[in-house]
């Protein structure tokens, strides 16, 4: 009887030990929507298939949001590193509708076969996703997205083709072990070209975070600025006041230069329905230059904030020796 008794308890803590795994590979899904646009039991059912394969699918329905707003939530949401790489089995659907309709489907690594391969991802974003969207049936939309994902997974893309069916087993048997090679050499250019296609979007998407980032700060530091000009007249000289004004506009002017210029870079990209690596290239050095410019007039920022704070500085200890005087 004890006997027994040890054996089940045995049993249990096998099972105990086993189930963290068991439920990893099953993967997991997180749904984010505030406005309440999907049936998530719906979604939930289409993203199954990809749970069973280990993904871990993040639906992101946002009022406003844009490809900086995506990193923070996956950031958050424990998706992606504080260097921006995804989750190797991550499988991400995001849409925000202000301030601009934007939509954006991304994934981990272990995906790069079946969604990086002709820019697969863009195709479903295109053809499954955006429809839905266009039509206010948002469910339609991500549903139809996650099936294509799913069906992408089984027939991978062949690169410069279609939907690949694996034909492999009819070439060997028909043509015999001749043509093993050559499909071998196919496969590798095959994955060569993906992984050109991922490194040259990353350096795209590294490059507009980069610049994305530092124009976010500078517009918040912009609004303070802006808020203590107000009372620039019942603290400082006329002199000073002049001087702070024509600094400050002078800012101001380049900082809407810097903005329009990164606005530019992007419109830009988006006119190619395709853009190749070089142009993905050509994109990021644009982006480069934009924060160039961006760090730039960052400094002139904080010559601005720095002159307020040593004015501010020198009232202060003005006032303090009027009081000594006045108790002396």
């Amino acid at each position: 009887m004890r006997y027994l008794i040890r054996l089940a308890a045995v049993g249990w803590l096998l099972l105990l030990l086993a189930l963290p795994a068991l439920v990893e590979a099953q993967g997991r899904t997180l749904i984010t929507d505030p406005g309440g646009r999907l049936n998530e039991q719906a979604v939930r059912d289409a993203a199954r298939p990809l749970l069973n394969r280990g993904a871990t699918v993040a639906i992101y329905f946002v009022d406003r949001g844009d490809a900086d707003d995506l990193l923070v939530r996956l950031r958050a949401d424990g998706l992606a590193r504080s260097d921006g790489a995804l989750l190797s089995t991550a499988i991400i659907i995001y849409v925000a509708f202000a301030p601009e309709n934007y939509s954006n489907i991304t994934f981990g690594d272990r995906w790069s076969d079946a969604l990086a391969v002709n820019d697969n991802y863009e195709s479903i974003r295109r053809g499954q996703l955006n429809p839905g969207l266009s039509d206010g049936d948002y469910t339609r939309g991500a549903v139809t997205a996650l099936e294509a994902i799913e069906q992408a997974i089984i027939n991978p893309p062949s690169p410069g083709g279609e939907v690949n069916v694996d034909f492999i087993p009819v070439i060997m048997a028909v043509l015999g072990l001749v043509f093993v090679g050559t499909i071998v050499v196919v496969v590798s250019r095959g994955q060569q070209a993906a992984r050109a296609r991922a490194t040259a979007e990353q350096r795209l998407k590294d490059a507009r975070e980069a610049v994305g980032a530092l124009i976010t700060d500078m517009g918040l530091r912009f609004r303070s600025v802006e808020e203590k000009s107000r009372f620039d007249k019942v603290s400082y000289s006329a002199q000073e006041v002049t001087r702070l004004a024509q600094l400050q506009g002078q800012v101001v002017s380049q900082f809407a230069q810097v903005q329009t210029s990164f606005k530019a870079v992007g419109e830009q990209l988006e006119r190619y329905e395709k853009p190749t690596n070089e142009q993905l290239l050509q994109a990021a050095s644009g982006y480069d230059q934009v924060r160039a410019e961006a760090e730039q007039v960052n400094g002139q920022l904080q010559e601005l904030e720095q002159r307020r704070v040593q004015l501010d500085d020198e009232l202060r200890a003005a006032r303090e020796a009027l009081e000594q005087a006045k108790k002396a």
